[in-house]
């Protein structure tokens, strides 16, 4: 069976695969990959169910059990210390062969922490590897910067998270979608949406779930009220955390591009969210927050609108922060052709309170002093740049009346 390796882009390849190849991680060739390694990225438009030698497939097409020995996580790919991240971990377990192993790399304590990326405690506490005979998997670790995952004795219940629900659903959605149209572009088009908003979803939450417990904890129940074009994904994961404590949350989603995968997604999560999660379908003009809540998030709900209709909404839903909440937005600005831009999104925040940013790379906030470390030198001069220019970091303002 091959070795894959996963990459956040095509971009990060060489850097992905020179990171396990080199001797430094390896020095007693335990993990060292196959010369023919197969690569994969979560957006190639090329659909294979099994590693294409001549292609970069999307690593979130269905595969066959028994998929492949090794699968080596790239240092370009996120590795966020949440929901999501352990649940993705244990979607891929289930695809490799006996006594196979997804190789991944792991950052010391002080550095995960500061990142919001995975530790050996995280991946030990999660996956139980210190318990022999009772954990399901067993991690080790094998050099500088590198651990193992396997297979162990005992199989854990499903983790609910939006990356679940996707690959459980991901074959009813295209089938829903083949039966109402005879195209089979279709398909693609589940791939090319749904994936890409699962996977944007994988920031997004690890990002507010860190602004979240950086402001109120773990134990302190706060409720959310979110306005994306998510389906409801956000809002879902930050209720199943167990790291932040969302008690209800509202999400007027904006999404009208998929009604077939947002009725799929909020019938499969209502035994998990059980009436917590109240889902709002409209149009971002016609937006009314009715509630008041302690955290508001605006996730690429400005893109598209007038300068007076972006400044409304704002204004509304600063209206409808809790005192001593937060208002959160992300808006990816270099994507907005309406004249959204960095300095008029932070002229209009200012009227507000102080804004602190938190970087969409790491889920961290950014410190204007403060250079951020990472395992791969593309992206640590993304997070330099994203620093400098701030047009894909999410920024926060906590009203203090």
């Amino acid at each position: 069976m091959p070795h894959v390796a996963f990459h956040l882009a095509e971009e990060f390849i060489p850097e992905d695969l020179d990171y396990y190849f080199s001797t430094r991680r390896d020095k007693n060739n335990q993990i060292r990959p196959d010369d023919n390694i197969h690569s994969m990225t979560p957006t190639s438009p090329h659909l294979s169910v099994r590693p294409n030698s001549r292609q970069v497939t999307n690593f979130f097409y269905p595969c066959p059990p028994n998929f492949a020995d090794r699968i080596y996580i790239g240092i370009s790919v996120p590795l966020f210390a949440n929901n999501w991240g352990a649940a993705f971990l244990l979607q891929l377990l289930k695809t490799l062969t006996p006594g196979g192993a997804i190789i991944l790399p792991v950052y010391p304590e002080g550095q995960a922490q500061e990142k919001g990326y995975w530790s050996r405690s995280f991946l030990e506490n999660v996956f139980l590897s210190r318990q022999r005979w009772t954990g399901f998997s067993n991690v080790t670790a094998e050099n500088d910067g590198v651990m193992s995952l396997r297979v162990g004795r005992k199989w854990p219940g499903p983790m609910p998270s939006t990356i679940e629900w996707f690959y459980q659903q991901r074959a009813n959605l295209v089938l829903a979608r083949l039966l109402e149209s005879d195209n089979d572009d279709d398909v693609r088009y589940i791939y090319t949406h749904a994936v890409a908003k699962v996977w944007r979803n994988y920031h997004h939450s690890a990002v507010v779930e860190s602004i979240i417990s950086d402001n109120f904890g773990t134990k302190t129940p706060v409720t959310v009220q979110s306005v994306s074009d998510d389906y409801g994904l956000l809002v879902t994961d930050l209720l199943l955390s167990p790291y932040v404590n969302v008690s209800n949350a509202i999400t007027h989603d904006i999404a009208s591009d998929a009604e077939i995968i947002a009725r799929n997604f909020k019938a499969y999560f209502a035994p998990h969210v059980k009436g917590r999660h109240q889902i709002i379908a409209g149009d971002v003009a016609n937006i009314v927050l009715q509630k008041k809540s302690r955290v508001i998030c605006l996730i690429n709900a400005l893109t598209g609108l007038s300068k007076s209709a972006q400044e409304a909404l704002l204004r509304q839903a600063w209206g409808q922060v809790e005192s001593m909440g937060l208002l959160i937005i992300y808006e990816d600005l270099q994507a907005d052709q309406r004249g959204c831009n960095v300095a008029d999104l932070r002229s209009t925040l200012e009227k507000f309170g102080d804004v602190q940013i938190y970087s969409s790379i790491v889920a961290t906030k950014i410190h204007a002093h403060i250079d951020i470390s990472h395992y791969s030198s593309i992206q640590e001069s993304r997070l330099i740049e994203e620093k400098r220019e701030q047009t894909k970091a999410f920024r926060v303002v906590q009203k203090t009346t």
